[in-house]
């Protein structure tokens, strides 16, 4: 490798590096919720640990781009402000050959992001999901405590939550069962779990099922027990229709792609939530890419003066492709107009910067 190259991918991996740790840092902040709200079901400190480390991946895909685009302009401004590009320019390198080892870095950075978005999100994010719902398994006090990552559908809670799930008293549960049209009514002084046994006292449980005459009014059956014991996963799984669903989010590209465009039994619908997340898994090596070139070319400068005007540019460019993704999200069901705000905004980035390339090649700022 030559001295330059060297030298160029030293400064820019640096300054990389230390952009990447300081974005997964805050942006894990903004996963904090989730993590605050994984710990209060119970769990050990490992399992939190593994969770918050889940996390992560999901963070990876915008942050790469964003340290590309931040690394790449504090650089080139940097070579800039102290003469270096100009004495590398006077010994007859063109700004193509200063800027292709950053971009060939751009490349593989822009394919490890797609190994990152398209296979290492999808399955971390299903074991965080795997790992949430083992720790909701062996306890349906959670379930029933409607947390936020998950919750039974038509039902009722209300109870008052002690030791951190593994105790609750003055329990009143409503439940819509439709397996066997029936709804259940279960009262409990306390519920108590303990090595996968759930224990209760003063239990009383009211039930209707359907007489079958139509003509007639339904059963009402009571049942009152002093104490109960019940094998809490055989409870869980009575209690919630499937174990696990997995969504697109969780399934790797290879997989997406063969649902998607090969697999001829699946809905239209469920067709066009595919392809949407494909479009959106390409948005982000893309980015990556994209976003370094942006900071190549607005982070140069040729003038005495210090100009905020070329990281305006790099900032609204940025900003732009941002926009066009949130706007490409909103539509789930309309792959053509999802793929069209994912893609448009590289092709117009990539013009906007060869022109001012050109510009600066030409000595005009």
């Amino acid at each position: 490798m030559p001295i330059l190259w060297r030298y160029l991918l030293k400064n820019y991996l640096r300054t990389f590096l230390l952009c990447m740790c300081a974005f997964i840092g805050i942006l894990l902040v903004t996963r904090m919720q989730d993590i605050a709200s994984f710990a209060a079901l119970g769990t050990k400190l490992s399992s939190i640990c593994l969770f918050t480390l889940y996390q992560i991946p999901y963070i990876l895909p915008i942050s790469i781009p964003i340290s590309a685009l931040i690394s790449s302009i504090l650089f080139f401004r940097k070579i800039s402000q102290t003469h270096e590009l100009s004495a590398l320019r006077m010994g007859g390198l063109s700004l193509k050959a200063i800027s292709s080892p950053l971009l060939i870095v751009a490349v593989f950075l822009s394919l490890g992001n797609f190994l990152i978005v398209s296979e290492l999100t999808p399955y971390c994010r299903f074991l965080s999901h795997q790992l949430l719902f083992e720790t909701i398994r062996i306890n349906p006090l959670l379930l029933m405590k409607k947390s936020r990552f998950m919750s039974l559908s038509e039902s009722y809670v209300d109870m008052r939550m002690q030791q951190l799930g593994k105790e609750a008293k003055d329990v009143i549960f409503v439940m819509n069962n439709h397996s066997n049209e029936q709804l259940h009514l279960l009262l409990a002084k306390e519920l108590s779990l303990s090595e996968n046994q759930l224990s209760g006292k003063d239990i009383a449980i009211i039930s209707n099922p359907p007489s079958g005459d139509p003509y007639t009014f339904d059963h009402l059956m009571i049942e009152n027990q002093g104490e109960m014991t019940v094998k809490a996963s055989s409870l869980t799984n009575i209690m919630q229709k499937t174990n696990f669903n997995i969504g697109y989010e969780h399934l790797p590209l290879k997989h997406l792609l063969m649902r998607s465009f090969f697999n001829q039994t699946v809905k239209p619908k469920t067709i066009k939530r595919l392809q949407f997340e494909v479009g959106r898994r390409l948005f982000f090596p893309l980015a990556t890419l994209m976003f370094t070139l942006i900071g190549i070319s607005f982070g140069l400068q040729i003038s005495r003066e210090k100009k905020l005007k070329n990281l305006f540019w790099a900032i609204s460019l940025a900003a732009f492709s941002f926009i066009c993704f949130l706007i490409g999200r909103s539509f789930e069901l309309n792959p053509i107009k999802a793929w069209f705000f994912f893609l448009i905004p590289h092709p117009i980035v990539a013009i906007f910067s060869y022109r001012f390339q050109r510009r600066i090649s030409r000595g005009v700022e």
